[in-house]
This record gives C-alpha cells, sequence and structure tokens, in this order.
C-alpha cells in the first residue's frame, strides 16, 4: 500500500470521528441559532476542516463575490466524493441541498445534513414519489426564499464528461421563478477519488459560471432546458481542455 493510499485512509478515519462528535453540535447550533448559521457558519467551516485533512484546497472564480444573497437554483456537475465538502466550504448564501436518502448509511453525516436543511430524494424509478418530494421543496423555498443546489446528474460521474441531466432541476427553477446560476467544479482527473470517499491531495477549482435567466421557462418544457444547460456545461469543459490539447499536440 502506498503512503499516499494510507494518508488518505488515515484521513477518511479523521473525517468519520470529526464529524460523529461534531454532530450534536449541529443539532443544537440548529435549535439555538437557525438553518443558515448551521449551514453558512459550522457546516461550511467543518466542510473547511475535512478538506484540509485531506489536503484537498479549493479556489473559487466568479464574475462575482459574494455571491448574491436571494433565491437561486445552483446546479453543478459532479465527478466526485469531494464535491459535497467542497459545496458546503463555498458558504453558499442561504442555501439548501438535495441529497439522496442512501446518506444515512452514515447517520452522524445525514443527521448534519438535516441541520443544514437538506431535502432528501429518492431513485428516478420511483417516480411519484420524488414528484411529491420536488412539490414539497418547492413549497418551502417559496415561503423561505431560500437558494437551492442541486446535481443534475444525479450520481457521481466517473467516466469523464458531463452526464446527462434529470430534469428535477429544471422543474424546480422554472416552477420557482427562479434563476439557475451553473457551477463547475475542475478537479484533476489523476487525483479525482471519483465514487471513493479516501481522498488525496489536490486543488478543486469552482467556476460559477454566468447566471441563467428562468423567466421563460415552463415546468413543461424542463427537458429541452436540461439539454440547454448541459451543453452549456460540455461546453465550458471543452474550454478548459482546449489548452491542454493544444500543449500536447
Amino acid at each position: 500500500m502506498s503512503l499516499k493510499r494510507i494518508r488518505g485512509l488515515v484521513a477518511l478515519l479523521l473525517t468519520i470521528v470529526f464529524v460523529t462528535a461534531l454532530s450534536p453540535l449541529f443539532v443544537l447550533v440548529r435549535l439555538l441559532l437557525g438553518r443558515r448559521a448551521v449551514a453558512e457558519g459550522l457546516g461550511a467551516w467543518a466542510a473547511s476542516v475535512v478538506l484540509r485533512l485531506s489536503g484537498v484546497s479549493v479556489e473559487v472564480r466568479a464574475p462575482v463575490l459574494p455571491l448574491p444573497e436571494r433565491r437561486v437554483v445552483y446546479v453543478s456537475n459532479h465527478t466526485s466524493s469531494i464535491d459535497l465538502f467542497v459545496l458546503l466550504s463555498l458558504r453558499l448564501p442561504r442555501a439548501r441541498f438535495f441529497m439522496k436518502r442512501g446518506a444515512w448509511v452514515f447517520p452522524p453525516g445525514a443527521l448534519v445534513a438535516v441541520c443544514v436543511g437538506t431535502f432528501f430524494t429518492v431513485p428516478q424509478t420511483y417516480t411519484e414519489k420524488r414528484r411529491k418530494l420536488f412539490a414539497a421543496a418547492c413549497k418551502v423555498l417559496r415561503k423561505t426564499g431560500d437558494a437551492v443546489y442541486l446535481s443534475p446528474e444525479g450520481t457521481r460521474v466517473i467516466s469523464g464528461g458531463v452526464g446527462p441531466f434529470n430534469k428535477g432541476a429544471f422543474h424546480l427553477a422554472a416552477a420557482l421563478g427562479a434563476p439557475m446560476v451553473p457551477v463547475y467544479l475542475e478537479i484533476p482527473r489523476a487525483e479525482n477519488p471519483g465514487k471513493s470517499w479516501v481522498m488525496t491531495r489536490t486543488k478543486v477549482i469552482v467556476h460559477v459560471l454566468p447566471e441563467i435567466d428562468t423567466s421563460g421557462w415552463r415546468p413543461e418544457t424542463a427537458r429541452e432546458h436540461a439539454d440547454h444547460v448541459r451543453g452549456i456545461f460540455q461546453a465550458f469543459e471543452a474550454e478548459l481542455a482546449a489548452p491542454n490539447q493544444r500543449a500536447a499536440a
């Protein structure tokens, strides 16, 4: 076993202990100070600690910083287990998250997600359950004015490129009338842990792309919007790859 692998395993063990020990504090902060104090305060700090334990640094490239504090729908590519911690560390203003119910396999982590205000989803095959879950989430977001993050790919795509997009995020954006903010997470392929939770030293660049106006969107045309936004991600990915391709030539 390589030293790099051993370091990654030690960092994973420390992360499990850290999150488990901290989970009661998340509950206390949620009860006393509210959801945003958890998500943008304690949660962002804890995520940054987890990233540092594994030697992961984060650079944000955005047209405007800090990001606006209003209701928007954030969407990103999803290639790695790192993404979860990177996104929470960003302190996205007012943001809630969507996450698979499978997160409950690690109860302390799922408890943290509950305190952050996460909406838990079910697999695509449960069409009616998903419809009800998204409708309930939409109702909450309308009431609170919160922003929300979703991964349209729905799972970690480790084959390279941008995977197919599900319609949920685009149906939600249309129903809310909220602008969409694409976020491209750039992780060096050789250092990307993919579906493994054993992270290694690397640098993640977060590219916040121009906001997309959704005022003309309708829920029934969600597929069209999903394909269009996926094209934006693919074009940006190709733009990033172009200098490397020229250098290789």
